[in-house]
């Protein structure tokens, strides 16, 4: 049921919008974006990014591919024309305002209870919450129906209408409930939300939108593992971001190799020390421990992927180790949102929570892959290119470099035009599609606020991010 939930969702989304660089076939009922439209009428990009080598080096090391999967002015767009272009769509209640909710619920008699939403923080996990600019409850519903919905008092369809609220908007989720069947669905949410500065309480139908929330008890069990695998020892990991380390190998023309990792910022990992050898890819950032080394590899392993593989030698830097667990970034591409931690000898501090939005496989864009990675370098802003060509099309602010191109950073901006210069029209800070579907190029993209906090608070040398589902 809820991957039926999802690829509504995603169906919904992709519908009233447009599409970081991956090249598949597109899926007979996806219709491409005018972005992609007008990228596939030019080659096809290859895995070595040849437009980007064009550039001069001292380019290149400042400049990354297209950081969108869809069109950049869609979710502008989209952010526009909800809530008349408030700066926040966010209706959702506070994880403390649900929790007084949840305790002076009542039952309504046309409401059979299937489940409550009550997550909270582990024990083991330590509210030390530091950024606090938009409300959330740790369990919210997101609403994917184009037009909107309506709350209703009870859950039925000619119930009263307490207060109605827009596409991709985000409400604090209560419980599941039974009522009234609706399209073959007697399924519906009772939510909370803020709605004219007052605290209302009503019910959604599901097809109206899909349950979200945290899953700290995974984020938190992601957390534990990488300490569990630093405290027997320091981790390395592959180094090759833009190719600087030398290309892979590449077995036909395809992007990505069958695990879904790019070939392009990886590493080649080999069953055996022997490049004739069957291989697959690690990608730049990725954890790694080596375990020993032959004349001209390392023999690793790599806890992502629980295997052993032989990594020719100028992938890893043996100098250069994570040894210790400071701050952790955890994102979940399977919920769109995310959580950074503080690491002590007693547990985890949580500092922040909140929505993200991670890469899309698509025709020019690739997904955020799993795995753990070194948080490798802070840059206050990056620019990128237009897809397709060498001119540079706008910047992203206060990112974190992760893997290959890939940052966690907040919206990015289009540069505007004025008597052929291109002019800066200054940082944005929200945009509605964030936390609702993935729609990025690889990177992780936050509010700008967020991005800024994290950028200032994140201790590369001890730092890593999680990428999780």
């Amino acid at each position: 049921m809820y991957k039926k939930i999802m690829l509504i969702l995603m169906v919904v989304i992709m519908a009233t919008a447009s599409s970081c660089t991956y090249r598949r076939s597109v899926p007979p009922n996806e219709t491409p974006t005018p972005q992609q439209q007008q990228q596939q009428q030019q080659p096809a990009p290859s895995s070595e990014a040849p437009r980007e080598d064009k550039l001069a080096k001292t380019d290149r090391e400042n400049i990354e591919e297209n950081i969108n999967g869809f069109d950049l002015e869609d979710d502008l767009r989209i952010t526009e024309n909800t809530h008349d272009g408030e700066e926040s769509g966010i209706s959702s209640l506070s994880q403390e305002q649900k929790e007084q909710v949840l305790e002076n619920i009542g039952e309504k008699s046309t409401n059979t209870v299937l489940h409550q939403y009550d997550t909270f923080l582990p024990e083991t996990i330590t509210d030390a919450v530091q950024y606090l600019a938009y409300n959330l409850s740790f369990d919210y519903f997101l609403i994917t129906t184009e037009d909107g919905a309506e709350v209703r008092e009870s859950p039925l369809p000619e119930a009263a209408v307490i207060a109605q609220v827009e596409s991709l908007d985000k409400v604090s989720l209560l419980q599941r409930a039974e009522g009234e069947e609706i399209e073959g669905s007697n399924i519906w949410y009772r939510v909370a939300l803020e709605n004219d500065n007052q605290v209302a309480e009503g019910y959604l139908h599901s097809t109206t939108g899909t349950p979200r929330t945290f899953q700290f008890d995974k984020m938190e069990e992601a957390v534990n593992q990488l300490r569990q695998q630093i405290a027997e020892g320091e981790l390395h990991f592959i180094s090759n971001y833009k190719n600087e380390n030398g290309t892979p190998p590449q077995e036909g023309d395809a992007a990505v190799d069958e695990h879904g990792y790019r070939v392009y910022h990886s590493a080649p990992a080999y069953e055996e020390a022997n490049v004739e050898a069957e291989f697959r890819y690690i990608p730049d950032g990725m954890l790694v421990r080596i375990l020993d080394e032959t004349e001209d590899f390392y023999h690793i392993h790599a806890p992502t992927f629980d295997g052993n593989y032989y990594v020719p030698k100028q992938y890893i830097d043996p100098d250069v180790t994570l040894s210790q667990l400071n701050h952790v970034i955890v994102v979940d591409r399977d919920q769109q949102n995310q959580a950074s931690f503080e690491v002590d000898e007693n547990g985890l501090n949580l500092i922040s929570y909140t929505l993200a939005t991670t890469g899309i496989p698509g025709d020019f864009s690739f997904e955020t892959t799993l795995g753990s990675y070194k948080a490798i370098a802070k840059r206050e802003r990056f620019e990128y290119l237009q897809s397709g060509t060498q001119e540079i099309a706008g910047y992203a602010p206060f990112a974190i470099r992760f893997t290959g191109g890939a940052y966690i950073h907040g919206v990015p901006v289009a540069y505007e035009e004025e008597d052929g210069e291109k002019i800066d029209p200054g940082l944005i800070e929200y945009l509605h599609t964030i936390g609702t579907s993935p729609r990025s190029n690889m990177c992780v993209r936050n509010f700008t606020s967020h991005a800024e906090f994290l950028y200032n608070w994140m201790d590369n040398e001890n730092g890593a991010v999680i990428v999780i589902e």
